[in-house]
C-alpha cells in the first residue's frame, strides 16, 4: 500500500507558522464555501457552542474516515467489525470514497454502517482534528469546525461540513437536523483534553497562538535565558489559554508546572524540560479518567517502555514485527537502542515532570509504557519521511456506559504489552477494549483518538430542553 508523508496530527512546524495562522481565516472560508449549498445552508453561529468533554457520557455514534488511498478494504472491514463487537448499539458513520464504499458493501450491510460519500475530496483518515461533534442548547447536533488549517491537510477543512450535508435522512433526523458552525478560536483536539471539569493542556498546545500574538515565526528559545523573555511568553500563553477555556467551556489547567517564579536559571531549566514534550500530541501521552473520590491520570512512561521491551518473549517479538512489517533481524537490540535516543530522553523528562505535577494537583497518577519505533525498521518506507512512530496506550477514547467506565483504543497486537495496558486501566477503574489496529494510521502517528470522532448521547437535562 502506498504510504503518504502525512502525520496525524502533523508536528507543529515552527518555521512560517505565524504566517500560516495569519491567513487561516481567509483560506478556511474559501475551502468551506467550495463545499456547496447543502452544507453551507446549515451553518449556524458558534457563540453558544462549546467543545464536548472527553468523559461525558456514553458514545452514541462514532465517525471514521477510511479513504481507499490509506486503507485496503480488508483492514477497514476488520476494524469496523471490532468496533461493532464492543458496542453493537452504536451508530457507525464512515466517510469514504466510492471505491472503498463499494468494496465494503457486504460488511457494511451486516454492521449497519452509515456512509458519507466524499466524492472527489481527499480527506485524511483523522477526523478528530478538523471538527468536534457537539450539541446546541436544544440537543441538536452541530459539527464545530476549526478555523485553523494544518499544513499538508488543508483539505480536511470541509470534512465536518461534508459530514453534515451527507448524513442519511434517518440519522440526520435522529440528530435533530444536524448543523455546522465555524469556531471563532483555533483549536487542536489532540492537544486539549477536556475532562474532570477542566481543559487540560500544555504550553505546546498554545504554541501557534502564542507565536501569532507575538508576531514570531518560531519559539524564541534564546529569550528564555532571561526572566523578561519567559514572562513575555507566559503572558501570551495565558491569553491563549483563556481563549481555549472559553471554547471548551471549562477552566484551563496545565499538565505541567509553569516557570512563573524562581531564579532566572531555574526558570530557564524548567522551560527546557517542558520543551521535551514539543512535537507530540498530548492525547498520546496523557489520559484522564474520572474516579469516585478524585480524578485519575495515566501518564506515558519511556522508562516503562524500556522495561516492557526487556521482558518481551519470542511470540511478542514475532507479533510486533508482523503487525508493523518491521525488519526482524536484530529487532530487539534496535528497539532497545531507539529508546535511548535524544528525543525519547527529552520526552521522558517532560513526562516525569507532568506526572509529578499532576500528583501535586491532587490526581491519582499511574504510568503506561511508551515505545518509539524508528521508521528505518520498516520493510517498506515509501512515502515515510518522519523518523519514528509511537506505540502508546494513552491514545484512547473514554466513556461511561451503564454505570461502568471503559476506554477503547488500538491494540498493539503485542500480547504482553496489551495485557499490561489492560491491567493498568483496570487498576485505575476502567475496562480497556482494544480494537484491531489501523496499522497505516499508527505508522503515520495517528492513534485511535486521532482516527475517530464521537458523538455523546444526550444527558437527561438536555433531553428535557424545549
Amino acid at each position: 500500500m502506498r504510504r503518504l508523508p502525512v502525520r496525524c496530527p502533523p508536528r507543529l512546524l515552527l518555521a512560517g507558522l505565524a504566517a500560516i495562522l495569519a491567513t487561516t481565516a481567509t483560506t478556511a472560508t474559501t475551502a468551506m464555501a467550495a463545499v456547496g449549498a447543502p452544507g453551507a445552508g446549515r451553518e449556524v453561529g458558534a457563540g453558544h457552542l462549546a467543545v464536548g468533554a472527553d468523559d461525558d457520557g456514553a458514545i452514541a455514534a462514532s465517525v471514521y474516515s477510511l479513504p481507499s488511498t490509506f486503507f485496503d478494504a480488508g483492514a477497514a472491514a476488520v476494524f469496523l467489525a471490532g468496533v461493532h463487537a464492543v458496542d453493537p448499539r452504536r451508530a457507525l458513520v464512515v466517510l469514504a470514497d466510492g471505491p472503498q464504499i463499494r468494496a465494503l458493501s457486504a460488511p457494511a450491510a451486516r454492521l449497519g454502517i452509515q456512509w458519507i460519500d466524499t466524492g472527489d475530496r481527499h480527506y485524511s483518515p483523522w477526523p478528530r482534528d478538523p471538527f468536534s461533534l457537539t450539541r446546541d442548547p436544544h440537543g441538536r447536533v452541530v459539527a464545530l469546525v476549526r478555523p485553523n488549517l494544518q499544513a499538508g491537510r488543508e483539505g480536511d477543512a470541509t470534512m465536518g461540513i461534508d459530514l453534515v450535508r451527507g448524513l442519511p435522512p434517518a440519522l440526520d433526523a435522529a440528530w435533530g437536523g444536524a448543523r455546522w458552525a465555524r469556531a471563532a478560536v483555533p483549536f487542536h483536539n489532540g492537544q486539549v483534553l477536556a475532562a474532570g471539569g477542566a481543559a487540560w493542556m500544555s504550553l505546546h498546545t498554545l504554541e501557534p497562538r502564542i507565536l501569532s500574538s507575538l508576531g514570531l515565526a518560531r519559539v524564541p528559545v534564546a529569550s528564555f535565558s532571561t526572566a523578561a523573555g519567559i514572562d513575555r511568553y507566559l503572558a501570551a500563553a495565558r491569553r491563549a489559554a483563556a481563549e481555549l477555556a472559553a471554547l471548551y467551556g471549562r477552566p484551563a489547567r496545565f499538565v505541567h508546572p509553569l516557570p512563573e517564579s524562581g531564579t532566572a536559571a531555574a526558570r530557564a531549566a524548567l522551560m527546557a524540560r517542558i520543551g521535551g514534550g514539543a512535537g507530540f500530541d498530548l492525547d498520546s501521552l496523557v489520559t484522564f479518567l474520572p474516579g469516585p473520590a478524585r480524578e485519575r491520570a495515566l501518564v506515558a512512561d519511556v522508562a516503562a517502555g524500556r522495561a516492557l521491551l526487556a521482558g518481551l518473549g519470542a511470540g511478542d517479538w514475532r507479533a510486533l514485527a508482523a503487525t508493523y512489517d518491521l525488519t526482524a533481524d536484530g529487532l530487539p537490540a534496535a528497539l532497545a537502542a531507539a529508546q535511548r535516543e535524544r528525543r525519547p530522553e527529552a520526552l521522558a523528562g517532560f513526562l516525569d515532570l507532568a506526572a509529578e505535577h499532576l500528583r501535586g494537583e491532587g490526581l491519582e497518577v499511574r504510568r503506561l509504557p511508551l515505545l518509539f519505533v524508528p521508521t528505518a525498521l520498516l520493510r517498506d518506507r515509501e512515502g515515510v519521511a518522519h523518523a519514528d512512530f509511537l506505540l502508546t496506550w494513552n491514545n484512547v477514547v473514554v466513556e461511561r456506559r451503564d454505570g461502568a467506565l471503559r476506554a477503547e483504543g488500538f491494540a498493539s497486537t503485542i500480547p504482553a504489552a496489551d495485557a499490561l495496558a489492560a491491567a493498568a486501566f483496570a487498576a485505575a477503574g476502567a475496562r480497556l477494549d482494544l480494537l484491531p489496529p489501523l496499522v497505516h494510521s499508527i505508522v503515520l502517528n495517528g492513534g485511535y483518538r486521532c482516527a475517530s470522532n464521537h458523538l455523546r448521547a444526550l444527558s437527561p437535562p438536555a433531553r428535557r430542553r424545549p
